[in-house]
């Protein structure tokens, strides 16, 4: 009988918040405003400042050394063979991963890389074809051709 008196009264507040808030929801979307077509407008320019150029002067002691950054400075008689050699292009020839044939646990692990459209079976440190496996796993290898290293992703 206690239960029943307290949902006598608790019912009726549920039901007026609820009330109230639907009406809020539904009192603000009848809500549309109506600009006045009359209303006249003036254009403006806006004028932007011209853009002024500066300079850093990166002349100052190194905090490190203690000695004046220069950066022209350079040995004399030393020509560099960088600068007057044109780099090479080096194409790579087609690599594939295709997996590991070997048990994973194993030291000596097997692997299968097509080489311009050759099956190789290779294990860590061979070559072929000019292209020398340097390590591996499942996932990836790691190959050298001509002094120059690269990773190759496992493709199924």
């Amino acid at each position: 009988m206690k239960n029943k008196k307290s949902i006598y009264f608790l019912l009726p507040v549920v039901l007026f918040i609820w009330g109230m808030v639907i009406y809020q929801f539904f009192s603000f979307s009848g809500n549309e405003t109506v600009l006045n077509a009359s209303a006249s407008y003036s254009k403006t320019t806006i004028i932007k400042p011209e853009k002024q150029s500066f300079a850093i002067d990166v002349n100052y002691r190194d905090p490190f050394l203690g000695k004046m950054y220069n950066p022209q400075q350079t040995k004399k008689g030393h020509v560099s063979k960088e600068k007057n050699r044109p780099k090479e292009v080096i194409s790579w020839p087609y690599i594939a991963y295709k997996g590991i044939v070997s048990d994973t646990k194993d030291n000596n692990k097997v692997f299968v890389v097509v080489i311009n459209n050759s099956t190789f079976f290779m294990q860590e440190k061979d070559t072929e074809q000019g292209v020398t496996l340097k390590t591996g796993n499942k996932n990836y290898i790691n190959v050298e051709y001509k002094g120059l290293k690269t990773k190759i992703t496992i493709q199924e």
